[in-house]
């Protein structure tokens, strides 16, 4: 199978900011859904009080560790300009470069193998709402917060699905082999992956039952 053509563009060093800049989206998002979820429900994953909100203040600061080490960590700051010039390769439908083309063709063929994580997306909210304490102190604003957030969360993902689709169908740059494809990757999406969903559902019944009463 081959791929590919087009012309090469390289993204302007604003552009690149900007893509860096995005990394910090993701702290952002955690807190962002997090929090009001800790307001509604008063649990993170599977955790209740003091322990909930350590975790999720720690994932946070986690996740913003990789972005603000970028700029002082020379391997850091090549590995995140990379993954920007792919990020505006993938939108812009354009050419990164010989040493990109393969991390583009790759990452654009995944996103669209999990593009079933969109169709979830809906579902979380109502999950939270269901779940949620209406007597919690602003516990409607947290609501409203939620549904908002994941209505942006799905909005962003289709953007990116979109554009990996696009890529897949059409990639930029000049005709190449497409790469191959791992062992694991077919389990990202597809029959596997509802195989593998199903599995989990089936243990957890059998573990919940199992424990109760």
């Amino acid at each position: 199978m081959t791929v590919g053509h087009g012309s090469l563009v390289r993204p302007d060093v604003d552009v690149v900011r900007r893509a860096r800049r995005s990394a910090f989206l993701l702290p952002a998002v955690v807190l962002g859904l997090g929090v009001p979820r800790m307001v509604l429900t008063g649990e993170y994953a599977g955790l209740h009080g003091d322990l909930a909100w350590t975790v999720l203040v720690t994932v946070a600061v986690l996740t913003a560790v990789v972005p603000l080490l970028a700029p002082l960590v020379p391997a850091l700051e090549r590995r995140a300009a990379d993954a920007a010039r792919v990020h505006v390769a993938l939108h812009a439908h354009t050419d990164p470069g010989p040493w990109l083309r393969e991390r583009a063709d790759l990452a654009a063929r995944r996103l669209v193998r999990l593009h079933w994580v969109g169709r979830l997306m809906p579902v979380l909210p109502i999950v939270l709402l269901v779940q949620a304490d209406w007597d919690r102190p602003g516990a409607t604003p947290a609501a409203v917060v939620v549904v908002a957030g994941y209505a942006a969360l799905q909005s962003w993902h289709r953007r990116q699905t979109l554009a990996a689709a696009r890529w897949v169908a059409d990639p930029a740059g000049p005709w190449r082999d497409a790469p191959p494809t791992p062992w694991w990757e077919p389990w990202l999406g597809g029959r596997r992956m509802l195989a593998l969903a199903g599995l989990y559902t089936v243990t957890v019944v059998v573990v919940v039952l199992a424990t109760s009463g």
